[in-house]
């Protein structure tokens, strides 16, 4: 069976997605977009990766031990990303991007850094490669976290 596009909502589709990048460059000059943009949604995706190598971990887990306590399984599928070969990278902390975002404002840019900082080497070259940790200051001047948390409610 053949997916058929509706080409409506496909364009639909596209322009809110122009929209919600443009509400965060912010006060991000055109030639600066790319160096906010495509970090964040290379950030995003590999988040996304994790939650859901994470969530299948957690299942695998639950099946063999139903009365396992939540901490407990946490830590277990920690310890799993931490240690396994079947996941090509990890975050050594529990931060997310949204859970970044509700915290405390004051604490943006430091608890950003340290989900930042908390990704595997082979990660980190590619943060490097971006020059990200000298963008997150200019994002959190310009005000970029809470149009994000405003527009991702996932």
């Amino acid at each position: 069976m053949t997916a058929t596009i509706n080409k409506s909502r496909l364009n639909n589709f596209a322009n809110q997605i122009w929209k919600s990048a443009e509400r965060l460059r912010g006060k991000f000059k055109g030639y600066e977009y790319q160096n906010v943009i495509m970090p964040m949604i290379i950030i995003r995706r590999l988040e996304y990766v994790l939650v859901d190598w994470r969530f299948k971990q957690a299942e695998k887990i639950m099946k063999g031990r139903p009365s396992i306590k939540p901490k407990e399984l946490e830590d277990l599928v920690k310890k799993l990303e931490l240690n396994s070969r079947n996941i090509p990278f990890s975050n050594k902390n529990s931060w997310a991007l949204r859970k970044i975002c509700d915290e405390d404002p004051t604490l943006l840019e430091k608890n950003f850094r340290a989900y930042i900082n908390g990704f595997s080497e082979n990660i980190q070259n590619i943060i490097n490669h971006f020059d990200f940790r000298a963008t997150i200051g200019k994002m959190v001047e310009a005000g970029i976290a809470e149009v994000w948390n405003e527009k991702n409610p996932d």
